[in-house]
């Protein structure tokens, strides 16, 4: 019989001869009539195979693939911070898709997803998900999957007609001279530090945690970044007075290379995050932002003072234009005045 069942097992057994070799092999099912419908695409993959089109290899749960993933992500990536916002997404993955067959996955249970995250709240902030962080993880989702199809695993990408939310202007926040003042005061060491420098310079918060004395040149007023996400965030950071005076402090604090290193504590490694002391500052003094916002802060006020999108795109270590408009947000202070100068000029025109 093609189909039976070996005694003690509950699985259904598939047993036949083709081109006169014979194919035994477990469905790894109990249900006599998905054993059915696994036999025959069986079949149908070994006669692909006869004819010069290769059988997909044995697909591995979501859960396997996402670890095989990671271990790529963690040697693949020059900046940490991308490999552990990988490590994170993946967490959030495995926990919906779990041990499922990754065969098994169609573009609607993609979609599940999506519709399930965004109405989840961040276990550290306590705030609804942003579009954002979805589009990250289905970001991440989507090379799990591009790998796997490389890889001839799988035959289709099941994410890839997924299209990623659209992210509203309300991820993000410009920080106000208010409100800077009020966070600057309340942040201990080494956040004050981290958000002066993202606030004075557009510089990653990566970024900024890697410094080393090295690479810092108050003499020149600069400060140079020798690894990045892209070829584009190796620059040169060109540095504002307040900038210079938090490195220069830091420079006669710490003798070791490190110039953020883990607890601010001399001699150790960098740190790689301090986003819990700035969540502990924002519930303190009732605000409501991300440290990242200090970058787009930076940002918005460049383009208010009249920076160029390219030049600004450059300081900011972008490798071109795309991105630049999300992170450039002039206030309606601003704007207003702009239609206020254009109505001036148009007047004096016609006088």
């Amino acid at each position: 019989m093609p189909l039976h069942k070996r005694p003690n097992s509950k699985y259904w057994q598939m047993k036949f001869t083709f081109d006169g070799q014979l194919v035994q092999q477990s469905t790894k099912v109990t249900n006599k009539r998905d054993a059915a419908t696994i036999e025959a695409a069986f079949r149908h993959e070994l006669a692909l195979g006869r004819i010069g089109i290769k059988p997909k290899k044995d697909a591995p749960t979501f859960a396997a693939a996402a670890r095989d993933f990671l271990q790529w992500s963690k040697v693949s990536h020059a900046e940490q911070t991308t490999e552990r916002r990988e490590r994170f997404a993946v967490q959030v993955l495995t926990d919906f898709f779990g041990k499922k067959k990754t065969d098994l996955i169609e573009a609607k249970d993609v979609e599940k997803f999506v519709v399930w995250r965004s109405g989840q709240t961040s276990r550290k902030t306590k705030d609804k998900i942003t579009r954002g962080t979805v589009n990250r993880e289905l970001i991440t989702l989507k090379k799990i999957f591009k790998r796997l199809v490389n890889e001839d695993v799988l035959r289709s990408d099941p994410a890839r007609s997924v299209k990623l939310l659209k992210e509203n202007d309300a991820d993000f926040h410009v920080i106000s001279d208010d409100e800077e003042k009020i966070y600057l005061l309340a942040a201990p060491q080494p956040l004050q530090d981290v958000a002066i420098l993202m606030l004075e310079t557009g510089m990653r918060c990566g970024e900024i945690y890697r410094i080393k004395r090295s690479e810092v040149f108050l003499d020149k007023g600069l400060l140079k970044v020798t690894k990045g996400k892209t070829k584009a965030a190796v620059r040169q950071v060109h540095l504002t007075a307040k900038a210079s005076a938090v490195l220069s402090g830091r420079l006669q604090r710490f003798k070791g290379e490190n110039l953020f290193p883990q607890n601010d504590e001399d001699f150790r490694a960098a740190t790689g995050t301090i986003d819990k002391m700035h969540i502990r500052t924002m519930k303190r003094i009732k605000l409501s932002f991300r440290l990242y916002d200090c970058r787009h802060t930076f940002a918005s006020r460049a383009v208010e003072n009249g920076v160029d999108l390219l030049t600004l795109s450059q300081i900011l270590g972008h490798s071109g234009l795309k991105t630049i408009s999300r992170y450039a947000h002039p206030s309606e202070t601003y704007k207003r005045d702009a239609i206020k100068k254009m109505e001036n000029r148009k007047f004096a025109k016609a006088a």
